[in-house]
């Protein structure tokens, strides 16, 4: 029989000692056994031999796992790689794989990558490279994204501005050509891998001769603009990021209506707002964007208020309902320095709280989490459970200072999530 053992004392690895004893039971324990092995071995060559069965494993697995896979074989790097499989696992994983598993975080001029869960910090690392290294001098600017793909501006010394579209996930990017006589005030993504494998970039654009805001959607399939009859005089609409959902590109404004552009028709659609506070000439707006299937809205109706109603968009457009109902003011005495009562007293300032909410998140199983950027720490706060989670740590030196720390805003995070869509 065969016998040993491994130890292990302040580091230092002990080999295994190996003993070996012939005896007639010990064979035929051997013997007993050996059909099994035989029948592991004949499984694992059928499914090595079968491109279908291969198919139907690698279809279940993330992204990453089989960007790592596609390094076992010749044959696994073949059919991973292939245009019909990345499209087939796009297309069947368009939910799932809409987790997000981190957030890119963008001021003017640092960037950087936080990743939600301890094991994707490595990850997060090669998406800051990747994107370093492509960038070179530019500055980043206008940062749009949706289920995976990301679209960048790159600003260059002339104030010239190229933009790419990427999947960070794979290394992939492609360069959108712009129209000259398109003054770009924001690019917006629409992907829905659901619907089909093309996604779509909507142009926010000024047009000097009619004075006003105009709209043009580009094709990644045909690689043609197409320009919308539509038009508004919304000067803050640029300022804020459009967030696609339902086929649609949508807007919030601080101040005025909402704006909806449905994509494949480029004509507007109706869509609901929220109320401007009675005795305020504007709203207070701190989160709009698409999680778990709906849009959502966070909006902060006093600034002295430390609790918030996440709202969320029937799905057939007729208002906007209270989801979640957050109340922040045990943080502060987990987090002391997000209250300024020592510096700025709450009855003397409008802001006597220093939080940020980054963004919602809501998964499959319909939990429901807020990312929230204190001073010098973001945190993630399950909304079920209570739990609070540190993530990163913010450097005074490195972000704004505003009301006692550096700190984030929620038009400063883009979610990030996996997958393998073409670009």
């Amino acid at each position: 029989m065969v016998s040993g053992d491994c130890t292990s004392f302040g580091g230092a690895i002990i080999p295994i000692r190996l003993t070996l004893t012939h005896s007639r039971s010990c064979i035929k324990q051997l013997k007993h056994y050996l059909p099994v092995f035989s029948e592991i071995s004949s499984s694992s060559e059928q499914i090595a031999g079968s491109e279908d069965l291969l198919t139907e494993i690698f279809l279940r697995l993330p992204p990453k796992s089989l960007l790592r896979f596609q390094c076992v074989s010749k044959h696994w790097l073949s059919l991973i790689s292939s245009a019909h499989f990345r499209r087939l696992h796009t297309r069947r994983n368009a939910t799932s794989s809409a987790s997000t598993v981190g957030v890119f975080l963008c001021r003017h001029p640092n960037y950087d990558f936080l990743a939600l869960h301890e094991e994707r910090i490595s990850e997060m690392d090669r998406i800051y490279n990747r994107l370093s290294d492509s960038r070179g001098s530019k500055v980043v600017c206008n940062i749009n994204s949706c289920n995976g793909l990301l679209c960048v501006g790159f600003k260059s010394d002339d104030a010239k501005t190229d933009f790419y579209i990427y999947n960070l996930t794979t290394g992939h990017h492609r360069f959108i050509p712009v129209p000259e006589t398109m003054i770009v005030k924001s690019m917006n993504l629409a992907f829905d891998p659901n619907i089909s494998e093309d996604y779509y970039v909507v142009c926010v654009w000024f047009s000097v001769s009619e004075n006003r805001l105009c709209f043009s959607v580009y094709s990644s399939g045909s690689g043609i603009w197409r320009h919308s009859n539509e038009h508004c005089n919304k000067v803050d609409l640029c300022s804020y990021g459009g967030v696609f959902w339902k086929g649609a590109v949508h807007w919030f404004s601080q101040t005025s209506p909402f704006l909806c552009l449905q994509v494949d028709t480029c004509v507007f659609k109706s869509m609901p707002s929220t109320d401007i506070p009675e005795g305020q000439w504007y709203r207070n707006i701190e989160y709009f964007g698409e999680s778990g299937g709906h849009l959502h809205l966070i909006e902060i109706h006093k600034p002295q208020d430390i609790e918030f109603d996440v709202l969320e968009l029937k799905s057939d457009y007729s208002c906007w309902c209270v989801k979640y109902r957050v109340n922040l003011e045990f943080l502060t005495n987990l987090y002391p320095m997000m209250v300024n009562q020592e510096v700025y007293p709450p009855e003397d300032y409008n802001f006597p709280y220093a939080f940020s909410t980054l963004c919602f998140l809501r998964d499959e199983e319909n939990r429901a989490r807020v990312l929230i950027s204190l001073p010098g720490k973001i945190v993630v706060f399950d909304i079920h459970n209570g739990m609070v989670k540190e993530l990163a740590d913010i450097q005074p030196d490195s972000f704004r200072n505003f009301i006692g720390g550096a700190r984030y805003d929620c038009f400063d995070a883009y979610k990030h999530v996996e997958t393998l869509a073409f670009v």
